[in-house]
């Protein structure tokens, strides 16, 4: 079963197993370890037999691309804890998360930010990346991201790809 949950509404018991999760896939990298990061505004969930097989996040987010702003639905955390992986999970999150992202949040484009090993994952999905200058906040002030950003279109309307992107925030 899919779920679609406010992450204010989350349970403290499944907030804490969520970050477990987060911290066992992302906690070793460097890059995370480093930075300050959004708290997201929703949870998908994908549970089969009352057991966590796979979820993401979503931050939702005006941003500016280009000097304009445009919302934003950003993907970060897509997991799947490792007794389940190999079944497509992380794979049914995301493609049924998309309709959600632009039917349910009237998003203009999703946004993710991605290790280089993940791309191929993303583009079977859809997403495509885009060469930006992205800049986004730190309690230390502003910080430009070096690594592959990806955009993912509403089905038949066309692909944009911005020179700049300023999250507006923290990452995701």
């Amino acid at each position: 079963m899919l779920k679609f949950i406010p992450h204010t509404v989350l349970s403290p018991d499944l907030a804490v197993i969520l970050s477990n999760y987060i911290a066992e896939e992302f906690g070793h990298v460097a890059f995370v370890r480093q930075r300050s990061w959004a708290i997201p505004d929703w949870v998908v969930l994908l549970e089969e037999q009352a057991e966590i097989v796979a979820f993401c996040n979503v931050v939702e987010r005006e941003v500016t691309l280009n000097g304009k702003p445009c919302k934003i639905a950003g993907i970060n955390n897509v997991i799947t804890p490792k007794a389940h992986r190999g079944k497509g999970y992380s794979s049914r999150v995301l493609r049924e998360t998309t309709s959600f992202l632009f039917d349910e949040l009237k998003a203009d484009y999703g946004l993710l930010l991605c290790a280089d090993a993940l791309v191929p994952f993303y583009e079977r999905l859809g997403w495509y990346t885009v060469n930006s200058h992205l800049v986004y906040d730190q309690p230390q002030g502003k910080e430009v991201y070096d690594s592959n950003i990806m955009l993912l279109a509403r089905k038949n309307h066309e692909k944009i790809y911005p020179k700049t992107i300023d999250l507006n925030g923290l990452p995701w």
